[in-house]
C-alpha cells in the first residue's frame, strides 16, 4: 500500500472536485466514498492519517471534523480551490 501524501491528496482533490456533489465525497477514501474509512487503501506506516493531511492542507491546526462539515460545503470547496492554487497544484 502507498503512503498518503499532500501531493496524492491534491491530485485526488482535483479528481473529486469534478464530481457532481464533491461534498459527499472524501479524497482519501476508496472511490471517493464519503461514508468509507479514509485510511482503508493507504499504508498504515505513515506519520499522519489521510484526515490529518487533509486538515493540514487547508491550514487547520486543530482537530476539526471533515472540512465540508466544519466550513460548510461551498466554503470548503472555495477554500480548497484557493489552497490548490496557492500551493501550485493548478498550474
Amino acid at each position: 500500500m502507498q503512503q498518503y501524501t499532500e501531493k496524492i491528496h491534491a491530485t485526488r482533490l482535483l479528481k473529486m472536485l469534478e464530481k457532481k456533489d464533491p461534498c459527499v465525497c472524501c479524497p482519501a477514501a476508496l472511490q471517493f466514498n464519503g461514508g468509507a474509512a479514509a485510511g482503508e487503501m493507504w499504508s498504515k506506516s505513515y506519520e499522519f492519517s489521510p484526515c490529518d493531511i487533509c486538515r493540514e492542507f487547508l491550514g487547520f491546526s486543530d482537530r476539526y471534523d471533515c472540512p465540508c462539515y466544519h466550513l460548510g460545503g461551498k466554503d470548503a470547496i472555495k477554500h480548497t480551490w484557493i489552497q490548490l492554487e496557492e500551493k501550485g497544484y493548478l498550474e
